[in-house]
């Protein structure tokens, strides 16, 4: 499967009667939901677009299990990333361009070195050319890199490196599961770290430790922080009194459509550049 033109995409990607973009692969159905991200004032910063993922009974796949699927070629694997990401600007960009909220996009290390082996490549990616001709820029977009194994750590190095100096944000999701720890973050240097939900309640259960090791890398690597998974109240109250910049959970919203969260009454944070 060969992604590098337009017409290339448009072979997997439709339009449903109600606007939103899907795309067909292999009967599967790959669609757009978002997670609402907040500041401290309870106003919107961005979201994070996730993958759903339905068979042709309309079953529902875990999209970890999914890309974990050890039938699935490297080559493919990439390809459903590359393609979700599309769907994902497309959807964002029918309501939020130009209004100062952030879409943080989850990537694999291996995707990032794809995109930027070939530096003359990144100046005429077609990812480049979509943001423009859909009124976005770079800096609308998060790269939030998985907690997944990376063998090539110099090579990702530079993709970052590469991609950063062009305009894009990087956050180092999940910090505290699998590889997305404190080597990686002292490597990457992120804009942000989005702490995993593990790190919060071992913090509510008493086990403070870890979640303030945390905070302080944070602080000396120059990174912003968004507590995940915040499911109660009290846990939003934990993590205020620490003075977490930024809050994403149930708590706030569950993962909807894009037009669902763009007919809410939110405020929006457009004067936040911290992010």
């Amino acid at each position: 499967m060969q992604l590098i033109t337009q017409s290339d995409y448009e072979q997997y990607i439709r339009q449903k009667e109600d606007g939103d973009y899907i795309m067909l692969l292999n009967n599967l159905t790959f669609s757009s939901v978002f997670q609402p991200i907040f500041n401290q004032l309870m106003q919107l910063i961005g979201f994070e677009a996730l993958l759903r993922i339905q068979d042709e009974k309309q079953n529902f796949i875990r999209p970890d299990r999914f890309f974990a699927d050890p039938s699935h070629s490297d080559e493919y694997t990439l390809s459903v990333e590359f393609l979700s990401r599309a769907i994902h600007i497309r959807n964002f960009s029918k309501h939020y361009t130009a209004k100062g909220v952030k879409l943080f996009l989850n990537v694999m290390p291996n995707s990032l070195i794809t995109m930027t082996k070939d530096l003359e490549y990144v100046d005429r990616s077609l990812l480049f050319r979509r943001l423009k001709q859909l009124g976005m820029e770079p800096s609308d977009v998060t790269f939030e890199v998985i907690e997944e194994l990376c063998y090539q750590n110099d090579d990702l190095r530079e993709a970052v490196k590469v991609l950063r100096s062009k305009g894009f944000h990087f956050a180092i999701d999940d910090f505290g599961a699998g590889h997305s720890d404190e080597k990686r973050a002292v490597e990457l240097t992120p804009d942000l770290i989005k702490i995993d939900r593990s790190y919060l309640l071992s913090y509510c259960a008493g086990q403070q430790e870890e979640l303030l090791h945390a905070l302080k890398l944070a602080q000396r690597i120059g990174a912003l922080v968004i507590v995940e998974g915040v499911e109660e109240e009290e846990q939003y109250q934990a993590m205020r009194e620490l003075g977490l910049e930024f809050y994403q959970g149930y708590h706030f919203g569950r993962p909807e459509n894009i037009d669902y969260w763009a007919a809410q009454p939110i405020s929006l944070a457009v004067n936040d550049d911290r992010r």
